[in-house]
């Protein structure tokens, strides 16, 4: 079985300098990879700039900086594919730079080298990225290749659960959903995996999370296949 994965955060620069990203690290990203790799299957994973990278048998790794770097990455794999599977873990920016103000002058995103850090305030517009989720069976279906089984993540802070279900249903582009909070990442690293809103398993670490997505990525290519 052929796997996409996406891990770590993406990066929007302000200047050459500096940019925007999240705390996301890649960790889970890499068990979940490996995992795959060594039951087998061939993991492709896009991993970001500053994230830990997967290694090991059957895995390849290619990166991505920037909001738009990852959608075009993906744009470009799955055009080429197949992929039995799509695992979309990366921490995607939902706002990017568009303008920065600095001592009176504006700037476009990269276009300076360094900012003056002189100035006592600098102003950064930002514009709304559309989500990479819901585009991904649809970059498939572009380069004429069978829809992959899309896996999505959620990560909330200290949500209620009326939230959660919000937030899990969202993402109905994703034929699953697995959904951690950094409330219980500090303690317990546990994944909640969702089908169409409905609770399936929770599952404690990464590699029982792998395991389990394994096995649905198995029945739907063995079921496909017959």
């Amino acid at each position: 079985m052929k796997v996409l994965l996406t891990l770590g955060g993406t990066r929007e620069n302000i200047d050459a300098a500096r940019f925007i990203t999240n705390l996301s690290t890649g960790r889970t990203g890499r068990a979940i990879a490996e995992r795959l790799g060594a039951r087998g299957c061939e993991a492709v994973c896009l991993c970001a700039a500053g994230a830990v990278k997967p290694s090991g048998k059957n895995i390849s790794v290619l990166e991505f900086t920037s909001f738009k770097d990852l959608d075009l990455g993906l744009k470009k794999l799955l055009k080429a594919g197949p992929f039995d599977a799509v695992i979309h873990l990366a921490a995607v920016s939902d706002y990017s730079p568009s303008l920065i103000e600095t001592g009176g002058k504006t700037f476009r995103p990269g276009a300076a080298a360094k900012l003056d850090s002189a100035a006592p305030v600098m102003t950064l517009t930002l514009r709304k990225n559309f989500k990479i989720l819901d585009r991904i069976k649809s970059y498939a279906a572009a380069g004429g290749q069978p829809e992959p089984l899309l896996i999505g993540f959620k990560l909330t802070a200290g949500a209620a659960k009326a939230r959660v279900a919000e937030k899990v249903r969202a993402l109905s582009a994703a034929d699953l959903v697995a959904h951690n909070d950094l409330s219980e990442i500090k303690k317990k690293h546990v994944f909640h995996l969702y089908r169409g809103g409905v609770k399936l398993a929770d599952l404690g670490g990464a590699e029982k999370l792998a395991d389990y997505l394994y096995a649905e990525i198995k029945n739907r290519t063995e079921a496909l296949c017959c």
